[in-house]
C-alpha cells in the first residue's frame, strides 16, 4: 500500500523539524578550552588525591599566571578535587600541582619554601593521574579509571 502524497510530505517535514530541534541542543566547546578537556555530563573535572600523611594538606593548581586552591584534605582522607574550568580555559599549556602540609592558606603557594610541586605537565596528564601525598612526597599513583594498573613495589619471583 502506498502513502498518499500529502501524508508523505507531512512525515518528511516532521522528520526534518525533529532533526533540526535535536541538532540545536548540541553545543560546541567554549573557546579557549581544549576539546579533550571538556566537562562531561557526569560532573566537573576532578583529580583524585590520597592524603596518606599525618598532616592536613592544602592542594593547589599552579598555572602560568594564576594559582587556584583546589581544597584541603584531612589526614588519611581521599578526596576528589574539582578543577576550575577557568584554569583550563586560560590557555595554559602546562600546569602543576602544589601541596603544602600543615601550613596556613597562601596566595603564593608556588613560592612557599615548604611546597611540594609536580613537574609542569599538560593538563590532560595531570587530570589522567591519581595523586598521593605520603611522607612529605607528592607522587603520581597511576592512571585513573577502572582499568588502571599500578606496578608492584617489589619484583615478583
Amino acid at each position: 500500500m502506498t502513502t498518499p502524497c500529502g501524508r508523505a510530505f507531512v512525515s518528511i517535514a516532521t522528520t526534518i523539524a525533529i532533526t533540526l530541534a535535536l541538532g540545536a541542543c548540541v553545543h560546541a566547546p567554549p573557546r579557549g578550552m581544549p576539546a579533550g578537556l571538556m566537562s562531561t555530563d557526569t560532573g566537573p573535572l576532578t583529580i583524585r588525591f590520597d592524603n596518606l600523611s599525618r598532616d592536613r594538606v592544602d592542594v593547589y593548581l599552579i598555572g602560568a599566571k594564576r594559582e587556584w586552591l583546589l581544597g584541603r584534605v584531612d589526614p588519611g582522607a581521599i578526596a576528589n578535587l574539582r578543577i576550575p574550568e577557568e584554569a583550563l580555559a586560560e590557555g595554559s599549556t602546562f600546569i602543576r600541582l602544589a601541596v603544602l602540609a600543615g601550613e596556613r592558606l597562601t596566595f603564593q603557594a608556588a613560592r612557599h619554601p615548604r611546597v611540594k610541586l609536580t613537574v609542569a605537565q599538560p593538563a590532560s596528564a595531570i587530570l589522567s593521574q591519581r595523586w598521593s601525598f605520603s611522607q612529605g612526597e607528592l607522587t603520581s599513583v597511576g592512571q585513573r579509571g577502572p582499568t588502571s594498573w599500578v606496578p608492584p613495589a617489589w619484583p615478583r619471583r
